[in-house]
């Protein structure tokens, strides 16, 4: 078959979209190439379809486990061999993995970038007959991107490893700067770059003012049927606004990375299937996400980066229909931005003293500690030192970042277990011969005190003592869970840290120090223009989005909430008509009207100041609006 009969074999399409062709034309002719497909932009098919054109198997580098898994079932789902290298106890061993690679045959393995920091696995893996190198989110590979990954710098080795192998290196948001380091790293100069226009036309970009978020978001709702995502900065948040939305009747779940993996999978499941239509997310949801019909992106604090609100409000609309994004704003927002991302940033002195401490902790000689292994214990850590976690945490990024440390996660989970139920109930429960009530049982014999304060367990040890897998003990947990007897979250309570120096205080900090001052740089340069295209009322928001990833366009949306696009959409006048119809039919209070109407919130304050003013309405002791002019 020819790339156009697998596309519609496969894939289902009778034509590619904008630049898949070209892109898979110059891979299939062994060329390099540096594609910028931005979100919906179907990057993955430009390195699918060629798996079955050439002779080999295609590597693709990914960033999310996730992902990958998801990726895989897809491509078996199409009838196409693919795997990807496991990390999990149950999982084959890495050199079973790689002896599979070399000799399965595979169209499609996916790999992280971390592999390529191991020399062993890096060797081994250049035994198989690879026919394309596919780097895929290649922006990460970038110290000025938004979701810099340090060990994507190891695949600067590709050219060396796989020399007459091309490489196709795939972003979906990337701006001048960050495209000119793709193509250094990766040794890409020469490559053939296809860029997309980051235009969206059928998505409507809008911006409210707001002072009380909860009511707009149901407003919108209200307006807007089907699928959607509303996201939030914290996790509390997500669960908060997903109970909120329950009680209000709408058909809503909640998801961030605290979440069990099962969890995670059963949720967006039910999401990609339209079993529940909103889903309240931090930004740990969305990225590899191909749903093709949601309707409606919300956010409800301000995204870090212009990147990121790209990224999250390009999931809507990938059908082509219309979609809209809105960001929801207060005055406050701005100081809680800089807060969140700017404040919470290590200083020199933390980065000093974290270092020191840690040292000290894992009792590491002076000029010691190179390629050693320390098992870190994070919240005894924090609690010794009076450090705060989050800020413990960052430290020790920007440590892997600059190549003093490595860090490993500890693949133990821990769960963080209370209960409000008595112990009665708990008793009469754990007496029934269901699994769950055997797992209730074990905790309130090992851990009486969880009746009284939350506890932390590790789900290893749990599993061992009642022979079952983890996944059996993730399930009955989840039973408890549903029926009211317990709340638990996933906790990252230990890390692996494999130093890379010996322990040279003042000149083991030195890169951290230079890279923190760049990190500061670079994270208030993007806060400053997420602020800036928030608070630039008159220039078209789509255009303010091209324009940051360097593209220019003249003329207006004439959807978005920018001063020079709303006459395009806003009709006032009726507006105002549907203001006083209601107020006709019996007073009604500002939440009532807000619960009735689609409008900006701003637009009603003016024309309820508007109908005051001429003496048309008068305020009531209940706070309601009377129509009183006739």
């Amino acid at each position: 078959m020819d790339k156009f009969e697998l596309l519609k074999h496969y894939w289902g399409y009778s034509q590619f979209r904008p630049l898949q062709e070209k892109i898979i034309d110059a891979v299939l002719e062994g060329k390099d190439v540096l594609g910028l497909l931005p979100t919906g932009g179907g990057k993955s098919l430009c390195y699918q379809l060629p798996s079955l054109l050439l002779k080999g198997t295609v590597l693709v580098v990914s960033p999310l486990i996730a992902l990958m898994e998801d990726q895989v079932k897809q491509a078996k789902a199409k009838g196409l061999k693919a795997m990807y290298f496991e990390s999990h106890p149950k999982s084959l061993s890495i050199a079973k993995q790689l002896d599979n690679c070399i000799h399965g045959d595979y169209h499609l393995v996916y790999c992280s970038p971390e592999r390529f920091l191991n020399s062993e696995f890096v060797q081994q893996l250049s035994s198989a007959k690879i026919s394309l190198v596919a780097v895929d989110e290649a922006h990460c590979i970038s110290e000025w991107g938004h979701d810099f990954r340090p060990a994507y710098r190891a695949l600067s080795v590709l050219k060396t490893l796989f020399p007459h192998v091309g490489v196709l290196a795939l972003t979906g948001s990337a701006t001048p700067e960050v495209i000119k380091d793709i193509k250094v790293i990766l040794n890409l100069e020469k490559a053939l770059f296809f860029q997309r226009s980051f235009e969206r036309t059928n998505i409507a970009y809008r911006i409210w003012k707001t002072e009380d978020k909860f009511t707009t978001i149901l407003q919108l709702l209200k307006h807007h049927q089907g699928s959607g995502i509303l996201y939030c900065n914290t996790r509390k948040q997500s669960e908060y606004l997903a109970q909120f939305l329950k009680e209000n009747k709408f058909n809503a779940d909640f998801f961030h990375g605290g979440l069990p993996d099962e969890e995670k999978k059963m949720k967006l499941t039910a999401w990609q299937q339209n079993e529940t239509l909103l889903m309240v997310a931090t930004t740990a949801f969305g990225m590899g996400i191909d749903k093709a019909d949601v309707r409606l992106i919300i956010h409800l604090q301000l995204p870090s980066s212009i990147e990121n609100y790209y990224q999250e409000t390009g999931r809507a609309g990938r059908d082509q229909k219309p979609a809209f994004a809105y960001l929801l704003f207060h005055k406050g927002d701005v100081g809680e931005l800089k807060s969140q991302f700017l404040d919470s940033l290590p200083t020199p002195q933390d980065i000093e003293g974290t270092y020191k401490d840690l040292c000290n902790f894992l009792q590491i000689a002076y000029g010691e500690g190179k390629d050693s292994f320390f098992l870190v214990n994070l919240p005894q850590f924090s609690i010794r030192y009076k450090r705060s976690a989050n800020k413990i945490k960052r430290t020790l990024k920007l440590f892997e970042q600059a190549g003093v440390f490595q860090l490993i996660q500890n693949k133990e989970t821990n769960l963080r277990i209370k209960t409000s139920a008595s112990i009665e109930q708990l008793s009469l429960y754990s007496a029934k011969k269901e699994f769950s009530a055997q797992v209730l049982e074990l905790l309130i014999r090992q851990h009486p005190q969880f009746t009284r304060v939350p506890i932390l367990l590790n789900t290893s040890k749990m599993t061992k003592v009642l022979k079952c897998s983890k996944e059996r003990l993730m399930e009955s947990l989840e039973t408890l869970k549903k029926q009211g007897f317990l709340k638990f979250d996933s906790l990252e309570s230990t890390v692996y840290i494999q130093p890379l120096t010996p322990r040279e205080d003042r000149y083991s900090i030195l890169p951290v120090l230079d890279l923190a001052k760049k990190h500061y740089a670079l994270k208030k340069s993007k806060v400053g223009a997420m602020i800036q295209y928030v608070k630039e009322e008159s220039y078209c928001k789509r255009n303010a989005l091209l324009r940051y990833f360097g593209e220019k366009l003249e003329t207006n949306c004439g959807q978005c909430s920018a001063n020079s696009c709303k006459s395009a959409y806003l009709e006032e006048t009726d507006f105002k008509t549907k203001v006083i119809a209601l107020l006709k039919t019996k007073p009604h209070s500002l939440q009532e009207l807000k619960q009735k109407l689609y409008f900006e919130p701003q637009a009603l304050e003016i024309q309820l100041r508007e109908l005051l003013e001429n003496h048309s309405i008068v305020e009531d002791q209940h706070h309601k609006y009377c129509w009183i002019y006739e």
